[in-house]
């Protein structure tokens, strides 16, 4: 299933000019569940992350630190500012910030990245996504159908990396250009008059997505500024169809990093 989050979307635009993200289809009325492989239904965690509360300290070693082949560095990101965009006859803009309880914000939302050291600095060549996680938390609609999403979305955590790049000077370019498995776990639910309709949830019925893992997240080059210290990342279509189209752009700002006493093999090659 491409992102139900949109089908849903797309669907009560058409009945009542009411976008909203929800997706999935129940023939019986009863709640629709999304399964699919592996991760966790949780906030992503791992070594380095932490939302912008991680104080990592920074060391530099050489040859390899607490035995490892290489030496690497973990970056967290709180990814605040991030904006998720729906276009359709009624257009939405969700932007990650605080208070994330206000209809058009969602979050937190943090990213870790693992870099190549380069001299007791992060620095060109590989780089991998080892953790990520965005609370999608938010309202759209109108009181004829107001659906409300509540979902935690994830990528790892995994220390081999959910995506791989490679830095140079201040892009880092994905090959593939995805992160997977990009998991869901959580519900949209909604209420009001026209909820049930083409597709929408019943009320009092809402979607449940479990362990949701089908599709991978998109993702565009990250420019980087200060070092590495932030990065954005370009708008990637996330689905689109003849009634709506939706995209997710990062912003990044780093909160901690940390020279990995750990280095797997697997982020040495």
């Amino acid at each position: 299933m491409r992102t139900l989050i949109v089908r849903l979307t797309a669907s009560l635009i058409v009945l009542s000019s009411v976008l909203f993200a929800a997706c999935g289809d129940d023939d019986d009325g009863g709640p629709t569940t999304a399964t699919g492989a592996t991760a966790t239904g949780t906030a992503a965690g791992g070594a380095a992350t932490g939302g912008g509360s991680s104080t990592g300290t920074a060391s530099v070693g050489g040859g390899g630190v607490g035995g490892s082949a290489c030496d690497t560095w973990l970056v967290t990101y709180d990814l605040t500012g991030s904006v998720y965009q729906i276009d359709a006859t009624i257009s939405f803009t969700i932007t990650v910030q605080e208070p994330y309880s206000e209809n058009r914000n969602m979050g937190p939302g943090t990213m870790t990245l693992r870099f190549r050291d380069d001299a007791g600095t992060p620095g060109d060549g590989p780089v991998t996504i080892v953790d990520y996680s965005l609370n999608q938390n938010f309202v759209t609609g109108i009181s004829l159908a107001t659906v409300t999403t509540e979902l935690m979305t994830t990528a790892g955590p995994d220390p081999c990396g959910v995506a791989t790049g490679t830095l140079g000077g201040t892009t880092l370019t994905w090959s593939p250009t995805e992160a997977a498995p990009y998991c869901r776990d959580g519900q949209v639910s909604c209420t009001g008059a026209f909820c049930g309709s083409q597709g929408s949830p019943p009320e009092n019925q809402p979607f449940v997505f479990d362990n949701d893992c089908t599709v991978p997240l998109p993702l565009n080059e990250f420019e980087f500024t200060d070092g590495v210290a932030a990065f954005t990342m370009a708008a990637v279509v996330m689905s689109q169809d003849g009634n709506a189209t939706t995209t997710l752009a990062f912003v990044g700002t780093e909160t901690s990093r940390e020279l990995d006493p750990a280095t797997p093999g697997c982020a040495c090659n």
